[in-house]
């Protein structure tokens, strides 16, 4: 390793715990405050122009040289550091923005609830007229916080110009290897491909919670209905949150994922004000310190959130521990959501739900396609968010990319949106991109394992140790070339939509 870069490498480890210590404070509801820039000032190699050169140039003589490892080590650690770059630049906007969450308000009947409990509640609330006024009044803050939000995407655009790019997709291409153009086109097909089946059943599940909605354009359905929906009221009683617990246990035993490393994880599940809505997982350290934190809820959501998020877990806590610091730390991250969506799409196998949940055949039936439609829902929403993003990415956050989100939405989900969310509702560094590959990646996966172990390889401790194995490895491989590992063949995401719309028509 090049001597200039020595430092670089050096506190790698220190800076991503440090941030991820921040991020886990803040999203469990530890900290209201999310000191970005004080950190970033303490590491500024992790965000300097300089250190993105030097990647470069080091990835250009590493490769004259035909050494693939540091290649792939250099080429993770040049996408890190221009995300920080970003990310750096974005500080004091995001610490803004987490203090004025921290401190809304927001009208809601004769209650104040801060955004987090709203976006809570709004998709468990069982009246639509409150899911409304909770959709409207979150929208509404969001709208009026738009500067907010709206500074820290222009973070993403003063990126590119510092790294001497035309513009910040150019920056995202050169640095992640992923053409955008070609992934739009399997965007778009998928939409095309799966509109049927999607509508199909949407119009089922919106009778199940009102009799008289309907979807767009005739109906007046809205997203908050969807969301609702989502989590299948009417099968609660099979989704109970005090059952998701042990089926998951018994799962991960069928597996083989009783491992020493389980204790790497730790599961922060305590009911907290100011805790995020939204699941997530962050590693202090890879593999040993892995921080998994939910909110207590039940439903078939929260089956398949708690399943996505042990998939984050188990891929982290497996990584071999004596590999390089850049393999260790960093990977594609459509690699972490293809391991994950493999965890959260097995509910939409009725023998899965009959065996960990004991469900009758009739309900995990039922079951099974209800956990399709919403992964079907989910891919669909992000296909339509991709072109979205890459609009917003040219053309900055002007109030008219608000109505570009919103119909984009519409047309995805059949639903509709409220606009306020047009700056609240994206992913940084273009990460939309990572779960379309991820999902594609999925396919792949589950395709393999079902041909090696065959269709209940979820039980099957043979398969837990292919797995781990496969995770293991760190950021070795990227999904692309996973996918050529396995299949053969390229990724294709209309191949993940077709998966799923075959659940829906058994």
């Amino acid at each position: 390793m090049d001597r200039p870069l020595h430092s670089l490498h050096a506190r790698l480890d220190d800076f991503l715990t440090e941030l991820a210590t921040l991020h886990y404070r803040h999203g469990a509801g530890l900290s209201p405050t999310l000191p970005l820039a004080d950190l970033y000032r303490s590491f500024p190699e992790l965000s300097s122009q300089e250190a993105f050169a030097e990647l470069g140039e080091g990835i250009a003589r590493a490769s004259a040289r035909g050494e693939g490892v540091t290649v792939r080590r250099l080429s993770l650690l040049r996408e890190r550091v221009a995300a920080e770059v970003e990310e750096a630049l974005g500080a004091r906007a995001a610490e803004r923005v987490a203090a004025h969450e921290a401190q809304s308000q927001l009208a809601v009947d004769d209650r104040a609830l801060s955004l987090s409990e709203a976006l809570s509640q709004l998709p468990r609330e069982p009246h639509r007229g409150r899911r409304g006024l909770l959709e409207r009044a979150a929208g509404s803050f969001l709208w009026e916080a738009r500067g907010l939000y709206g500074d820290r995407r222009e973070a993403a655009l003063r990126a590119a110009e510092r790294l001497g790019f035309p513009d910040y997709l150019a920056l995202q291409e050169a640095v992640t290897g992923i053409a955008l153009a070609p992934l739009l086109e399997q965007a778009e097909a998928t939409l095309k491909a799966t509109e049927d089946a999607y509508r199909d059943l949407l119009g089922y599940v919106l009778k199940k919670v009102d009799p008289l909605l309907r979807p767009l354009p005739a109906g007046g359905a809205h997203r908050h209905d969807l969301q609702y929906a989502l989590r299948a009221p009417w099968m609660a009683e099979h989704f109970r949150r005090e059952d998701l617990g042990p089926a998951l246990r018994h799962f991960l035993m069928d597996m083989g994922f009783d491992t020493p490393q389980q204790r790497y994880i730790r599961l922060d599940d305590e009911a907290r004000e100011g805790k995020s809505p939204r699941p997530f997982v962050v590693a202090l350290q890879v593999p040993r310190d892995v921080r998994l934190v939910v909110q207590p809820h039940g439903g078939l959501d929260a089956l398949g959130a708690l399943l996505h998020e042990y998939g984050h877990a188990q891929h982290l806590a497996h990584v071999d521990d004596g590999l390089p610091v850049e393999l260790r730390r960093l990977s594609d991250p459509s690699v972490t959501e293809g391991v994950a969506a493999l965890f959260d799409r097995l509910p939409a196998d009725a023998g899965w739900l009959k065996r960990y949940l004991r469900l009758p055949t009739s309900p995990a039936t039922d079951g099974a396609r209800l956990a399709a439609f919403g992964a079907l829902a989910v891919l669909r929403r992000h296909c339509a968010k991709l072109a979205y993003e890459r609009s917003l990415s040219l053309r900055g956050p002007s109030e008219e990319r608000a109505e570009e989100y919103a119909e984009g939405q519409r047309r995805a989900l059949a639903v509709e949106p409220h606009a306020g969310f047009f700056l609240f509702d994206v992913d940084p560094q273009l990460y939309g991109a990572r779960y379309l590959r991820g999902w594609a990646l999925e396919a792949r996966l589950q395709r393999h394992l079902t041909q090696r172990f065959n269709e209940d390889f979820w039980r099957n401790p043979a398969a837990g140790a292919w797995l781990r194995t496969l995770f293991a490895r760190g950021g070795a491989l990227d999904a692309e070339a996973l996918a050529q590992e396995l299949s053969a063949e390229p990724l294709s995401l209309p191949e993940a939509g077709a998966r799923l719309v075959a659940v829906l028509n058994a």
